[in-house]
């Protein structure tokens, strides 16, 4: 519920808080960061204690961060700390919330309902645009982040109240692998090309979510369209939810066809739907939310399947180990979508400027043809189907 609270109040807080574009775009960076930085504790430790408990601690951490900026943030540096840890509730929920399904699933059933799983993620950010668009038309900052705070603690009291504890499963010698060890990540090679396209995926995905709706709110202006916010905010909440369909869609054709050869594939196109999404603003007001919606179903059609390549190339006793470095580049890769997104806005004439955002919007796309060079890569090396532990 809280993802869709700052860049659907940014509209509004750049102007009260003075805020560069380039700040504006740190803020939505510094919830990746706060992501990052506690990946490797909330994250790498699953394989020694049960995910239960982290994704517990961490669904009341992100709550509190929503009251800290809903009490405390009044300019760039409050809004940075508390956006931090509501990311880094988000580090403790997410993959640990995976982590809590591996341990409770055979092999088979994990890999069928992994991409269900990561595309809830989709469903989620979608319904916190739409509720957070409906706040934003009648109602203030503060509210939507109190209103965020409580959807955590009711997301404790589910997983608490309804997943019983399960005791993780070791090797013999507990000492094979410290738990903050993340050798075996970077050891693997096959591994390697999905996590670090994972984060070149996220630095794509998560820079279209941070500024999507100001885009929609400054074009829908520029054309004139008489658009209300919440209007505007239901269009982005519709994509979000069709991106997570496409993610389980494209993750079964990678079963079908081969993970690495569709994913190369896949960012082709997502090169393709970026131009086109620059540009289309020129034109149209629905030509460019159809170019959005294009643009945002190409890069989903990835998303589930870089992940569940990760899992695959992973052991049992290294899996928390994998995935901690796969969130740690991902939302990485995260963290510098929005600041670049809102230099490449300063430099090129501002939020006021069409041309501006075309840029903005349409170099976004660095991201796919990053992900189809790795995928490339991954199968002239060889290690495409044969994952080692």
């Amino acid at each position: 519920m809280s993802f869709a609270a700052w860049p659907i109040y940014l509209v509004t807080l750049q102007t009260e808080w003075q805020l560069s574009n380039f700040q504006v775009g740190w803020i939505s960076g510094a919830y990746f960061i706060g992501y990052v930085c506690a990946t490797p504790f909330l994250v790498g430790i699953t394989d020694r204690i049960d995910a239960r408990y982290i994704y517990l601690f961490s669904a009341f951490l992100g709550g509190a961060g929503c009251l800290c900026f809903a009490i405390f943030a009044t300019d760039f540096w409050t809004a940075c700390g508390s956006w931090a840890l509501v990311g880094a509730g988000l580090a403790g929920t997410y993959m640990p919330g995976l982590q809590i399904l591996n341990a409770r699933l055979d092999d088979d059933t994990r890999l069928r309902l992994l991409p269900y799983y990561t595309s809830s993620f989709g469903i989620g950010t979608g319904m916190s645009f739409l509720v957070m668009g409906w706040l934003y038309s009648f109602t203030d900052a503060k509210t939507a982040f109190i209103t965020s705070a409580v959807a955590s603690f009711i997301a404790f009291l589910g997983v608490g109240l309804c997943v019983a504890p399960k005791n993780v499963e070791q090797e013999a010698d507990s000492h094979v692998r410290h738990p903050f060890d993340f050798r075996p990540a970077f050891r693997n090679q096959r591994a390697r090309f999905y996590i670090f396209s994972y984060g070149a995926h996220s630095y794509e995905l998560f820079a279209f979510r941070s500024w999507l709706f100001a885009f929609l709110v400054f074009a829908g202006g520029y054309h004139t369209t008489g658009l209300s916010s919440m209007f505007l905010s239901t269009i982005v909440s519709v994509l979000a939810v069709l991106g997570m369909v496409f993610s389980v869609l494209g993750a079964r054709f990678c079963m079908r066809f081969g993970r690495a050869r569709m994913i190369r594939l896949y960012g082709v196109l997502t090169i393709c739907a970026a131009a086109a999404f620059g540009l289309a603003g020129y034109i149209n007001f629905w030509l460019l939310v159809i170019a959005a919606g294009l643009f945002n179903i190409t890069i989903m059609l990835d998303s589930a399947s870089l992940t569940a390549g990760t899992v695959e190339s992973a052991s049992p006793y290294d899996r928390g180990a994998l995935l901690a470095i796969h969130s740690m580049i991902g939302f990485g890769g995260g963290a510098l979508g929005g600041p670049v997104a809102g230099w490449l806005l300063d430099q090129n004439g501002g939020e006021h400027s069409l041309a501006a955002w075309a840029i903005a919007m349409g170099l976004m796309g660095v991201g796919s043809f990053t992900v189809s060079i790795l995928m490339h890569l991954l199968m002239r090396s060889g290690a495409e189907y044969k994952p080692t532990t």
